[in-house]
């Protein structure tokens, strides 16, 4: 494992920069004593003497009233290039070129333009009281190239009326763009926001209190790495103090390993164990997404002590605070900010709330919905790396996290249902999760979570670098086309796809590997089980793909579009010929052909039924402790695939050997299910298909080989 990154080493106010570093944002090196090496070689005073900067708030250089009022057009006439330090000048070995009296080194590297001045203070982009901010891409109409040039006060502001700029800072350097946001006045989408708003009534937080009171919320959020210890004889009114608590206590628990789209940081929490957050806290949030967490939360209540008793005596709020949360997403979503995102992320993972739903697959609005997240999230930047801009420490690691999240979502769901994804590898740069992305706490008390903690999002996100890589090879459209035919090139890119599985497995920690990862603490899995599953769906899907050539389909029917042959010529036949009523001469349906195997077609096979067998039997070993964590909404389709691919195994059966195999594992993944769902409602999709393609008979819904059909026929006999 890698190990943490930093920006840049701590210093303590015992070793503070000097004066000269500090104005200019430069690192003090003081190794050899004072002065400092910069001022050493330019042969400057080098002091101590100045106070560190007051940083101005955001909200004192951020206005959308009228420029005439209060001068808004501010422009700064200062000139900066007199007076550039000997620490600013860089020989990058290029001919110097003359722009406006200003020395640029050609090509490409950094300059410092009249009036841009030397420094510019930390801000976040997303604390905007009155504003939004959206990303100018590459293209947009406004060029970044151009925007480089604005006269950017020291917190990276440029300001018109209602419409303000805001350069990210740190940028551009060697290989990156110039980073620029919009920041617009909200009452400018105000009638936009109305015209496509979900509901009808204002989301209020008195609303959301009456739903999960604070007291309850507090708990529900707050729960960091290890569950609250049961006290139940603890007094009554601490049971009153703490109930508020509990959703947050749940949600870090139990959602954040696998999903961290919250900052702890921001919520004021640390790694103290059993740490809630305060009420103040929980108040700054936007209600959307604190219904979010709360809602996500809720699964999880059964598991506290505290908690459980809400859910016994009173009816969930869930589908309430659901309701809030998109009715909410889709007003905000025209002046976004990271909270619509980190919302919009955990309304995706929502599970249905009924049997119906459960046993349905997704309708397009889901890929439509992950279609507007990955939007929301490039509007916010979040694809472009951000560690050199100018923003808080706590707004960069959440970026970063939220990115991956966004990357992960798009590469699982567009491999599941089998959609083109979103997000392309030329359109983002946001470089691997390490351990600096899970910090938490100010600067000066930055402390790392367990790795039981970190761990399961960051080998999430790098098995969906390889489902990626499984798609882009075997499952877009043009590589479907060619390779369906191709068993050599399928068999050889298979096998480099595979070995990319056992890399990722053999990287994991001996703790979490099969059969390890199901050893219960305090009835929870400490590895999301979801992810197991989820790495054996794509060694699945690498076989699935193998197995394509080895069947031939048989040709094509003949198409006759009746309307359109009396439209333009008469019938070639009599019309009675047309009846297709009584066609008893036509027998049979051509057979799709399966050849006899062979040599390596042979062991791909015999690999992919060993595959099956494995997800058969780690589904048949799923405990309670393993259903009861945190399972990603894109799971039960994998079910569902599952049911697939082992139906293939036993229709595309070559021979009555692999048939009487397939036949066995069809029957034991069909138990599995029929016991597993009675707990565990996200296998019923997986046994609504299965049941649904045997319900009329096998024999009656493919067209068998005669082997195939044998088995099935003894295989029916012996039951009667």
């Amino acid at each position: 494992m890698s190990s943490p990154r930093s920006s840049r080493p701590y210093r303590s106010k015992r070793h503070r920069p000097c004066d000269q570093c500090r104005a200019r944002k430069l690192g003090c090196q003081t190794d050899g004593g004072i002065p400092c090496q910069r001022c050493r070689d330019a042969k400057l005073a080098c002091t101590f003497d100045n106070p560190p900067p007051k940083r101005p708030r955001l909200s004192e250089s951020l206005s959308f009233a009228d420029p005439s009022v209060n001068g808004l057009f501010i422009t700064s006439d200062h000139d900066t290039s007199a007076e550039q330090s000997p620490f600013e000048r860089v020989d990058s070995g290029f001919p110097s070129l003359e722009f406006d009296g200003v020395n640029i080194t050609s090509p490409g590297s950094g300059i410092l333009l009249p009036g841009r001045p030397p420094t510019q203070f930390v801000q976040s982009i997303d604390k905007l009281d009155q504003g939004y901010a959206q990303l100018f891409g590459a293209s947009s109409e406004s060029d970044p190239w151009l925007l480089r040039h604005c006269r950017f006060d020291d917190s990276g502001m440029k300001h018109f009326y209602k419409v303000h700029y805001r350069n990210a800072g740190g940028v551009p350097t060697a290989q990156r763009i110039p980073i620029h946001f919009m920041i617009s006045s909200q009452d400018l989408s105000a009638s936009t926001q109305q015209e496509t708003r979900a509901g009808s009534d204002d989301i209020s937080r008195e609303q959301l209190d009456i739903l999960v009171p604070p007291e309850y919320g507090r708990r529900l959020v707050g729960l960091l790495v290890s569950l609250l210890p049961s006290r139940r004889c603890a007094s009554l009114m601490m049971s009153v103090l703490t109930f508020h608590s509990l959703f947050p206590f749940r949600f870090v628990k139990y959602v954040f390993p696998a999903l961290p789209v919250i900052s702890r940081s921001q919520l004021g929490l640390t790694t103290t164990p059993n740490q809630l957050p305060e009420l103040a806290v929980l108040a700054t949030l936007p209600v959307y997404l604190l219904a979010a967490i709360y809602a996500s939360s809720f699964p999880f209540i059964a598991h506290d002590d505290y908690l459980c008793i809400l859910g016994t005596y009173h009816s969930s709020p869930v589908q309430k605070l659901w309701r809030i949360v998109y009715e909410s997403i889709t007003i905000e979503i025209h002046r976004p900010r990271l909270a619509v995102l980190q919302a919009s992320l955990l309304y995706i993972q929502k599970q249905p709330i009924s049997d119906a739903q459960y046993t349905t697959a997704d309708t397009p609005w889901v890929w439509s919905f992950v279609g507007q997240i990955v939007g929301l999230a490039c509007s916010l930047g979040v694809h472009i790396e951000c560690r050199m801009w100018g923003i808080p420490a706590w707004e960069k690691r959440l970026r970063r996290r939220l990115w991956w999240a966004v990357y992960a979502e798009d590469k699982w769901r567009s491999l599941l249902i089998g959609r083109p994804p979103y997000i392309h590898p030329a359109e983002w740069d946001v470089s691997d999760l390490d351990e600096g992305d899970f910090l938490v706490g100010p600067r000066q008390g930055f402390s790392t979570l367990s790795c039981d903690t970190e761990i399961p999002f960051r080998f999430l996100v790098s098995l969906a670098r390889v489902a990626e890589e499984i798609q882009s090879t075997f499952y877009t459209l043009r590589a479907s086309q060619i390779l369906n035919v191709d068993l050599d090139s399928s068999a050889d890119l298979g096998k480099e796809l595979l070995e990319k599985l056992n890399s990722w497995y053999s990287s994991l920690p001996e703790t979490f590997r099969l059969p390890n990862w199901s050893k219960s603490v305090h009835g929870l899995a400490p590895w999301p089980t979801s992810i197991h599953f989820a790495y054996l769906l794509l060694v699945l899907y690498v076989y699935r793909a193998m197995l394509r050539p080895m069947a031939r389909s048989s040709c094509p029917p003949m198409i006759f579009d009746l309307e359109e042959m009396s439209a333009t010529s008469p019938l070639p036949v009599d019309e009675s010929s047309l009846d297709f009523t009584d066609l008893s001469e036509i027998n049979y349906i051509p057979d799709i052909s399966i050849p006899e195997v062979s040599g390596p077609s042979e062991t791909t096979l015999y690999a992919a039924e060993k595959c099956a067998t494995i997800l058969v039997n780690f589904n048949k070993r799923l405990t309670p402790s393993d259903f009861n964590g945190f399972w990603y909404s894109w799971s039960r389709v994998g079910f569902a695939t599952v049911s697939n691919f082992l139906m293939l195994l036993l229709v595309q059966a070559p021979n009555t050997a692999h048939a009487v195999r397939g036949k066995y594992l069809v029957d034991s993944w069909s138990q599995v299910l029929r016991c597993q769902s009675q707990s565990f409602p996200l296998v019923k999709l997986g046994l609504a298909r299965l049941d649904a393609l045997q319900w009329a008979g096998l024999d009656d819904t493919f067209v068998l080989p005669p082997h195939v059909q044998d088995v099935i026929t003894t295989h029916n006999n012996a039951e009667i």
